[in-house]
């Protein structure tokens, strides 16, 4: 990943952001950006970036955060879609039928657009997806040859249900996209360095198990890159940020990044954001 700063109005630095090198290569199709915390209004224990509702923050300042990526990325609220997210399966098609029936009344309120959503997948220009996580993995796909786009939200949980075959699916079934074209960026989250169970043999699925090591620490990030390959993603479409969330996270940290991290603040922490778009000019 490399960083970036996106201009915002009043800010002397912009805002920052960090964005995948292959992703980048398609610049001038699809726009992307993984936030960090910072660069918001929120307070402690919030601070400052925080891009959800419900978690303990003042929905006047998540609606404020909200706006300012809203302005860095140059797209009207109503097109900043996100979801509640509920560690599902469950895949939401952005369409013309989709839109025709949002409600755009809760972009003025504090809920989000769709519920018990935790993937999105869309060929429609200008729209834009918004996964929030402090540990969970967010993952952004982008086929240059069929123009379409997913964002998955995927925590331990996520993974399990294999949330992202299930976005390559709609990807395949609906937008007749061949997995073996789609770029995919797994943005920070819990690394293998911090992902502590307690009895991991028997808190996860079988699957997980060659995962673990002898301290009962479970490799995520390999997990997902093994479940996307058996998705039909080639291992070189895969850029994976390798930054843990809790290592490079909390209020007091300076690292290449600083990210919310719900382990490391004890659950009481906001969300950062991670959005992708295709752009106007695709179409």
């Amino acid at each position: 990943m490399r960083k970036v700063y996106f201009e915002v109005r009043g800010s002397k630095k912009g805002l920052a952001a960090y964005q995948f090198h292959l992703l980048q290569k398609f610049s001038d199709q699809v726009e992307h950006a993984v936030f960090t915390r910072e660069g918001g209004v929120s307070r402690a224990p919030y601070d400052t970036l925080n891009v959800r509702f419900g978690i303990g923050d003042k929905d006047v300042s998540v609606r404020k955060n909200r706006k300012i990526i809203c302005k860095a990325l140059k797209i009207e609220p109503e097109n900043l879609i996100s979801s509640n997210q509920t560690h599902s399966r469950n895949v939401q098609i952005i369409d013309r039928n989709f839109l025709a029936g949002m409600n755009v009344d809760a972009v003025r309120t504090s809920t989000d657009l769709v519920d018990k959503v935790d993937a999105f997948v869309t060929d429609l220009p200008g729209i834009t997806p918004m996964i929030q996580v402090a540990d969970c993995q967010s993952i952004l796909m982008f086929d240059p040859a069929r123009k379409v786009i997913a964002a998955v939200h995927a925590g331990w949980k996520g993974l399990a249900q294999n949330i992202s075959r299930e976005a390559i699916g709609v990807m395949k079934s609906v937008y007749a996209v061949n997995p073996a074209k789609i770029l995919v960026g797994i943005a920070p989250s819990l690394g293998p360095c911090c992902a502590f169970f307690s009895d991991p043999e028997k808190e996860l699925p079988d699957e997980f198990h060659p995962f673990i090591d002898k301290k009962k620490r479970v490799d995520l990030w390999g997990f997902s890159l093994q479940q996307l390959q058996k998705a039909g993603i080639k291992k070189e479409h895969i850029e994976l940020a390798r930054v843990c969330t809790q290592c490079n996270g909390g209020p007091d940290i300076e690292s290449r990044g600083r990210f919310y991290s719900f382990r490391g603040e004890k659950g009481i922490t906001g969300r950062f954001g991670a959005v992708i778009s295709l752009r106007e000019q695709v179409r």
